[in-house]
């Protein structure tokens, strides 16, 4: 028993020295940005005792458990791969750190800080995509991770083995602990020289993924620790300036193919005429189908066609995205609500209820100008014109603000198709029919 584990772990072990000289060989710049995570975090942890400002503590703790907790596992699980809703999660901890009496704590950022978070994210991700040996250990699709993942998870269910379960109810595990050790070296060693591809490109993604959340929460305590007092804007002369609010568009559209452009009016449709308040919860959902049906068309016999990118193709959309957010703070029309935080913009008199129990969406709805009209900013110039009576401070702050929510909706909508399209079209399984 004793040389058969011996054996068992001295094969494994040999197989875990391989993956190392795999990594240090083949991707030196993952294991360097590797040890740049573990600097940064003891780094945050060295913070974390010297601060003396409650929420910057607990927002420091927050950072740190999130990574600390990726870091401690062999595998990812599945639900690590939604780094998108595990992001958002993340910035609402730090959030409600900083204002933890806040109905909305996420929007209580300074738009003007948001936006220069974006510029200062586009900046760290282009690094990592220019480090020398990043783009060689990048070029797998994710569906590789999630496939490690679900294997990881199947075998693990071993403990659910009617046969163990007997044991362990009548006290016999004990007399059979050897055989199971034993089984589960022979099996460990098997699956691990089986899997050895996968397993590196997990710990990879497993690096970068950690690098993101220490990023993200480096920008989330800027954004939120911003304490300057709130500017007195007349909202009368931001309405003056949204005169000159223009058509949300992009040229690059026009190279879609047809396909990916029905899909795209489709989705743009639903935040372009939804009947009133667009809320973010329900643009996300807009965002995520839009994601997974353009996947689909390029890749029409993956089970799973989001996890089809690949991670370096990944990274640098991810440049893209956060410089054409950035790039909003150019615009105009905007510089006056930049100083503003973003929960003036939705959440001023309960939006939504406020609006139910007026007057004025019943007379809205009786004149359909929702579906007249592309903006709520239009609606509030035929509204002041055709029934001034009714316009009054609070009701034409909350046209506009919904008015400039809708107008970023679709910038970014516009921006998430044609980078969406580029990325999965890079990508493309050959039976898709797209070219």
């Amino acid at each position: 028993m004793l040389d058969i584990s011996v054996l068992n772990f001295f094969i494994l072990g040999v197989a875990l020295v391989f993956l190392i000289f795999i990594l240090v060989t083949r991707g030196f710049g993952i294991v360097k940005l590797g040890y740049l995570n573990f600097k940064w975090l003891r780094g945050l942890e060295n913070s974390k005792l010297e601060v003396d400002d409650r929420a910057n503590k607990e927002a420091l703790t927050v950072i740190i458990n999130h990574c600390q907790i990726l870091n401690s596992k062999w595998i990812l699980d599945e639900p690590d791969l939604n780094f998108s809703n595990n992001t958002h999660q993340l910035i609402k901890k730090i959030a409600c750190a900083y204002y933890p009496d806040s109905k909305f704590p996420v929007e209580e950022a300074r738009i003007r800080c948001v936006l220069n978070a974006f510029m200062e994210l586009k900046n760290h991700l282009l690094v990592l995509a220019t480090w020398k040996g990043i783009h060689a250990v990048t070029q797998f699709r994710i569906r590789h991770v999630l496939i490690l993942s679900r294997a990881w998870k199947v075998k693990e269910s071993w403990k659910q083995w009617k046969l163990f379960a007997f044991l362990n109810k009548h006290g016999l595990y004990p007399l059979f602990k050897w055989l199971f050790f034993v089984i589960r070296c022979l099996d460990l060693t098997f699956w691990v020289m089986r899997m050895i591809t996968y397993i590196m490109q997990d710990i990879v993604f497993k690096v970068f993924l950690v690098r993101w959340y220490l990023v993200i929460g480096k920008l989330a305590i800027q954004v939120y620790s911003d304490r300057a007092v709130d500017p007195d804007i007349q909202f009368e002369s931001i309405l003056g300036d949204l005169d000159s609010i223009s058509e949300s568009g992009n040229e690059r559209k026009n190279d879609l193919p047809e396909k990916i452009k029905k899909i795209s009016e489709f989705s743009r449709n639903e935040i372009l005429y939804h009947t009133w308040s667009v809320e973010w919860i329900k643009v996300k959902g807009i965002y995520t189908n839009l994601i997974k049906s353009i996947a689909g068309e390029y890749h029409p016999e993956s089970e799973q066609p989001i996890y089809e990118v690949k991670l370096s193709e990944l990274l640098a959309s991810g440049v893209y995205f956060a410089e054409q957010i950035a790039t909003i703070q150019t615009y105009p029309f905007l510089n006056k609500i930049l100083d503003l935080r973003i929960t003036h913009a939705v959440t001023t008199k309960d939006t939504v209820d406020f609006l139910t129990n007026s007057q004025v969406l019943a007379w809205v709805s009786k004149h359909k100008l929702t579906y007249i009209f592309k903006y709520s900013l239009l609606l509030f110039k035929a509204i002041q014109r055709k029934h001034p009576a009714l316009l009054f401070k609070d009701f034409a702050f909350t046209l506009a603000g919904e008015g400039c929510k809708r107008w970023f909706y679709l910038y970014l909508h516009d921006r998430i198709t044609v980078e969406i399209n580029a990325l999965y079209r890079a990508s493309r399984n050959p039976s898709s029919g797209i070219s």
